[in-house]
């Protein structure tokens, strides 16, 4: 069975905002390099994802203990401290938990014996200039697994990490089928794999995979699906938003979440819109990118003050502006008037929600727009 290499790391770290890749290496840490430590059961696991500071004072101790105790029945003796959370947050500020923080980054700052290993896995990025990993660095192997979290870079990094899992499976994939897929599973790694997998045993013996084939297999995400629900209108594909709506009822979607971030995003598109054609704004297109730059303070702050304590991505606006151009005044009030009367009538009327946002659709297409979808 595999064993660690003497000359391999005593200690590893594994940290970042990608749960489930941490989650992987941890395990295949386990596997490659002491899986003879679990087959003999010298394998303890210590959760460290803990809310309170006296379950941080015993998760050290345990783990504390762990390090320095001897196995009888296999040469190596492994402790996985997993989901760390007592590294920062409001834990963190008690003076009796960073005590033993301290305790415990000095007695692995001095490194373990062959006979120990260490597998420490933690939630969320550790701070580089954190005393901590300042510490343990020099002894300890340190994997960060992180994706990005700003809108604008999450669809590239999607795409690109997408392409290659398509491509370890022998999978064809052109441009437009791999948008689809991102588009629909976001930059969750854990989706993400489900999904190339789940079309890999829906391909079977066929090697290329096309757009049907993706509009088939992967459900969007509920919150995905609502913004491109706002996007249908704004871009407007009345066929697709009723898709859309059938797939969410499918999918056991909440009426009222629809409705409300639809209607959210129909006031962001409409204040957008007012401030372009009023010359408060302006829409910079930079290919498949974009800027939308208020021309003055007032403008911005009451945008602000429409999101309220919500952040709305500097892309995120920029699509909503991009749309919200091509309408008039007229049409973008029009719009607004009606999702606030379907909103209303959520709360008064026996018609089925779903059915009502259907009829709202068919208004905003041919009531506001004047055209056949």
């Amino acid at each position: 069975m595999a064993t660690a290499s003497p000359s391999e790391p005593r200690i590893v770290l594994v940290h970042g905002n990608d749960e489930f890749q941490i989650d992987q290496k941890a395990r295949e840490l386990i596997k490659t390099r002491c899986a003879e430590a679990e087959a003999n059961g010298a394998l303890t696991t210590i959760r460290g994802d803990v809310d309170t500071i006296d379950q941080a004072l015993t998760v050290i101790r345990q783990t504390l203990t762990a390090i320095q105790s001897l196995n009888m029945f296999s040469p190596q003796n492994v402790t996985w401290l997993r989901e760390v959370t007592f590294l920062g947050g409001k834990v963190f500020k008690s003076e009796e938990v960073k005590e033993s923080v301290e305790k415990l980054q000095e007695t692995l700052s001095k490194g373990l014996g062959p006979e120990q290993m260490l597998l420490m896995t933690v939630s969320g990025k550790v701070d580089a200039r954190s005393r901590f990993l300042k510490a343990v660095k020099p002894v300890a192997e340190v994997v960060e697994f992180s994706r990005t979290t700003k809108d604008w870079e999450v669809k590239e990094e999607a795409v690109s990490r997408l392409h290659a899992a398509f491509s370890e499976k022998g999978i064809e994939v052109a441009n437009a089928p791999l948008q689809e897929v991102a588009a629909r599973v976001g930059n969750d790694t854990r989706l993400m794999q489900n999904e190339v997998e789940k079309l890999d045993i829906y391909l079977g013996e066929r090697r290329t995979l096309t757009l049907a084939d993706v509009e088939l297999m992967v459900p969007i995400h509920q919150e995905a699906q609502v913004y491109q629900l706002g996007d249908c209108v704004g871009s407007r594909n009345l066929t697709k938003a009723m898709q859309m709506l059938q797939q969410m009822e499918t999918q056991g979607a909440s009426e009222m979440g629809v409705m409300v971030t639809l209607h959210n995003t129909l006031r962001e598109m409409a204040y957008l819109g007012a401030c372009v054609h009023q010359r408060e704004a302006r829409v910079e297109d930079k290919g498949r990118f974009g800027n939308f730059i208020f021309l003055n303070e007032e403008a911005k702050e009451g945008f602000q003050r429409l999101v309220g304590d919500k952040t709305r991505s500097p892309f995120r606006i920029y699509q909503l502006g991009r749309q919200a151009q091509s309408f008039t005044p007229g049409q973008l009030d029009r719009m607004l008037r009606l999702s606030a009367d379907t909103y209303d009538a959520f709360f008064r009327s026996p018609t089925a929600q779903f059915e009502q946002l259907r009829l709202l659709m068919v208004k905003l297409f041919y009531e506001c727009m004047g055209k056949s979808a």
